[in-house]
């Protein structure tokens, strides 16, 4: 009877180390994946919110600088 309950007690710890096994290396590859699509995916926006605003007060500067030559072009 010892052998048979020896032989279950190993397949158990067997199957728990594999469980935790593939649980932990499931865990790691999911971490790494959303990281690799959530964040380059913010950073991808924050740089093209910040590419938009750069253009933005680019042609409102050109604006201004129009508007600044016609006023000193009529007086």
């Amino acid at each position: 009877m010892e052998t048979s309950s020896q032989k279950k007690n190993t397949a158990l710890m067997l199957s728990i180390a594999g469980g935790i096994t593939l649980g932990w290396s499931l865990k790691t590859y999911l971490s790494k994946q959303q990281q690799l699509e959530e964040h380059q995916t913010i950073i991808q926006r924050l740089k093209g919110f910040e590419k938009r605003l750069y253009e933005d007060g680019r042609e409102r500067a050109a604006a201004i600088e129009g508007i600044k030559q016609e006023v000193e072009s009529d007086i």
